[in-house]
């Protein structure tokens, strides 16, 4: 089987350009819409239904499988040799590979218009030869191939010990400077924002978020198969990494924005710390389809993606489709973006003279990290590509507390963690108080808002730390 993300080539190649800034005077409120889409993105999913592949709909129940029957055993009461992945109730072998369930179809397939591309997976070669036949002109075939993670650990001695319940700190820690103690004296708490947090998931039921419903999307290891549908359950974070950055941005007790509306999608497993772009477009189409629910479709949001490319193509990873899924992350930070979405991203830990991806786009505001005295953290990447600088603010990130799991008693851990995937959550954190503030504001307002308040910080001999400390003022 192979997958792609079929993506418009007119939408891939357009330039990047200036999001919605706003509307007629006296309309200022932005309705977020399904309507922000290329006209040619229909044209593949009619094109791969004529060709026999399955549409798997979002959110979409768990289909049977055209064309099987029930197994049935054979003569002398042995059972019949299942067709390997051909019925989703096959059961794999232990320690077999993980690999899709598939049907008798030619392929499945996902359309996600709020993002302008669909996702495809043929299971023989005649039927993507077919495919590309019917569409290549029209659509560039983005092999999903490139892994992406949440940024590599930090050195040793950056995180702090584990904490049993919130009594070991009895106060929120974030400083005076950083204007959250203001902001929440004044109210201003984050009400009415929605922040979605692309990551490993989160522990609904730890006391930083037990007291809100979250709400809470799966994403699969085959999002976009009618064999595998992504799932809405009650939140669960098997790492701890998901729900360490929610309680950061979120947390009821330390968050810095703690009254938001939570949208946690979990697109990274804790086993591997790896996801795909499929994985990723899934659940940032997820994310778009709940900011655009009517109720919801004038409401402000920010987005928090922890996670990235590798620097360099992974081993036996062209360099052509290392840039092709490059191109189409940063498609579809550009829909956020014309979507009203500010999407707040993790610079990376690899230090200085290191630039990732998405961080390096355009579209992102990319965070590095800073500790509690303002001393920039070694392991924050920093760098540029052309004229663009990584990053563009600074967060705290340097033994942050938040967060992180239950054991089985239901006891609730807290943890210090060190890395710019904690620093992007407060700087999101930010941007949802400025946004509870000034709901009128687009999503490039705040984020223009977020440069020109910075506390400017002094010269680092290595480091490069954009326009300084993001704070609330």
């Amino acid at each position: 089987m192979k997958s792609f993300l079929l993506v418009p080539k007119e939408s891939i190649e357009t330039q990047a350009r200036p999001g919605v800034r706003g509307t007629a005077q006296g309309e200022r409120v932005l309705v977020r819409s399904t309507a922000l889409r290329f006209s040619g993105a229909q044209k593949a999913p009619d094109a791969l239904t004529a060709l026999g592949l399955r549409s798997a709909t979002l959110p979409g129940m768990k289909p049977a499988i055209s064309g099987q029957e029930p197994k049935r055993r054979g003569r002398g009461g042995k059972k019949s040799a299942p067709t390997r992945g051909a019925d989703s109730s096959t059961v794999p072998m232990p320690g077999a590979a993980v690999t899709e369930q598939t049907g008798s179809e030619a392929g499945s397939y996902r359309y996600m218009p709020l993002i302008g591309a669909t996702m495809a997976h043929f299971y023989s070669v005649d039927a993507e030869k077919a495919a590309r036949g019917e569409l290549a002109e029209d659509f560039e075939f983005i092999p999903d191939v490139v892994p992406l993670s949440f940024p590599g650990p930090v050195s040793a001695g950056q995180t702090g010990p584990r904490n049993r319940g919130m009594s070991s700190l009895a106060q929120r820690e974030w400083p005076d400077e950083s204007g959250v103690p203001l902001a929440h004296a004044q109210g201003i708490r984050g009400a009415g924002v929605m922040l979605g947090i692309l990551d490993t998931g989160v522990d609904a039921d730890h006391p930083e978020h037990a007291s809100k419903t979250i709400q809470f999307r799966y994403v699969s290891l085959f999002p976009n198969s009618p064999h595998n549908p992504a799932r809405d359950v009650r939140g669960f974070d098997p790492d701890g990494h998901g729900t360490h950055v929610c309680g950061i941005a979120a947390g009821v007790h330390h968050g810095v924005a703690p009254e938001v509306d939570l949208y946690a999608a979990s697109v990274i497993e804790s086993e591997t710390i790896r996801t795909s772009l499929g994985r990723v477009a899934a659940g940032m189409e997820w994310l778009l389809h709940q900011f655009s629910a009517p109720e919801n479709a004038s409401r402000p949001a920010v987005v928090n993606l922890s996670l990235g490319f590798p620097l360099q193509p992974p081993p036996g990873i062209s360099e052509a489709d290392y840039l092709l899924n490059q191109r189409a992350l940063q498609t579809m930070l550009r829909r956020l973006l014309d979507s009203n979405v500010l999407p707040v991203v993790a610079a990376g830990n690899s230090g200085p003279n290191t630039v990732g991806y998405p961080a390096a786009f355009p579209e992102a505001l990319a965070v590095g990290a800073v500790d509690f005295e303002r001393t920039v953290a070694t392991f924050s990447a920093s760098g540029a590509v052309g004229r663009r600088v990584v990053p563009d603010v600074m967060g705290y990130g340097v033994n942050v507390y938040s967060s992180t799991e239950r054991r089985c008693n239901n006891q609730a851990f807290y943890e210090r963690m060190s890395g710019t995937s904690m620093a992007a959550p407060y700087v999101a954190g930010i941007a949802a108080l400025y946004r509870c503030r000034a709901p009128d504001l687009t999503a490039l307002d705040v984020r223009d808002l977020i440069l020109a308040n910075a506390i400017k910080l002094p010269r680092s001999a290595s480091h490069r730390t954009g326009k300084g400390l993001a704070v609330f003022r």
